[in-house]
C-alpha cells in the first residue's frame, strides 16, 4: 500500500483572522449628532443685531433669558463635541495600527480645539450673559458696566480666533491624513484642506477685526463649510461601514 502524507491532499484555505472594524457607524451618528445640536444652538442664539456694535447686541442679548442663553451655547458646545471628536476618531479609525504622526496631529490640536470651545462658552454662554444683564438693569451711570462686558466681549473675541485657528490645524492634519492614507479618501482630503483653510482665513479675521463685517462674513463661510465637510464625512463613514477591510 503507497504511504501517503497530509502534504498530498489539498489544503483548504482559511480564512485570515480578522481584527476589530473600525466603529465608522457610531463615527456618522456622532458627525451627525454634533451637526444638528450646532445647527439648533446656532438658530437658538440672538443674531439680529450686529454683533460689531456692542451697545446694540448687547441690548439684543439682554432681552433674551438666561435659561435661553445657556442652552443655546451648551447645545452650540455639544455641536462641536461632536465634531471634534468625530474627526478625531474617523482620523484614527483610518490610520489604523500604523501610528501616524497625522493622526497624532489631528488628536493633539482636535483636543486642544474641544477644551478652548469649552473655556468659550464658558465667557460667552455665562460671563458675557451675566455682565450684560447687569449692564441693562443698572441706573443712568452704567459706563462702567459697559466697559467691563465689553472687556469680557474681547476675551471671548480671542477665544473664538484661537478656537478657529485649533480646528483648522485639526482638520488640515486629518485632511492630509486622508490624501496620504492607502484606505483614505482623496476627495474628502482635499473638502477638508478647503475647510481648514477657511477656518483658518476666520481665525486671521477675527484677530485683526474682532466681529467685524469682514470677520463675520469669514465665519458664516467657515461654518457653512465645516458643516457640509462633516456631513460628507459622515456619508463616508457610513459607506466604510459596509466594506470590509482587508
Amino acid at each position: 500500500m503507497p504511504s501517503t502524507s497530509l502534504a498530498s491532499f489539498p489544503q483548504v484555505a482559511q480564512p485570515a483572522p480578522a481584527g476589530p472594524r473600525p466603529p465608522y457607524r457610531f463615527l456618522t451618528a456622532l458627525a451627525l449628532l454634533g451637526a444638528a445640536l450646532l445647527t439648533v444652538g446656532t438658530v437658538l442664539h440672538p443674531a439680529h443685531a450686529d454683533p460689531g456694535e456692542p451697545a446694540a447686541a448687547f441690548a439684543e442679548y439682554a432681552g433674551v433669558s438666561r435659561g435661553l442663553w445657556v442652552a443655546a451655547h451648551l447645545l452650540q458646545l455639544g455641536g462641536v463635541g461632536g465634531l471634534v471628536l468625530g474627526t478625531v476618531l474617523l482620523a484614527q479609525a483610518v490610520d489604523g495600527t500604523r501610528g501616524s504622526a497625522w493622526s497624532q496631529v489631528t488628536t493633539v490640536f482636535g483636543t486642544a480645539g474641544l477644551a478652548t470651545a469649552a473655556v468659550l462658552q464658558a465667557v460667552d454662554g455665562v460671563a458675557l450673559k451675566a455682565m450684560v444683564d447687569l449692564w441693562s438693569g443698572a441706573g443712568d451711570d452704567r459706563s462702567q458696566l459697559f466697559g467691563a462686558a465689553l472687556a469680557v466681549r474681547q476675551v471671548e473675541i480671542g477665544l473664538d480666533a484661537l478656537f478657529a485657528l485649533l480646528l483648522a490645524a485639526a482638520v488640515l492634519a486629518f485632511g492630509i491624513g486622508l490624501l496620504t492614507a492607502p484606505n483614505g479618501s482623496k476627495w474628502l482630503g482635499a473638502v477638508a484642506v478647503v475647510t481648514a483653510a477657511a477656518a483658518a482665513a476666520n481665525s486671521l479675521a477675527l484677530a485683526l477685526g474682532g466681529f467685524s463685517h469682514t470677520a463675520m462674513i469669514a465665519t458664516t463661510v467657515s461654518g457653512a463649510l465645516a458643516l457640509v465637510w462633516i456631513l460628507l464625512a459622515a456619508a463616508w463613514s457610513w459607506r466604510r461601514a459596509v466594506i470590509r477591510q482587508p
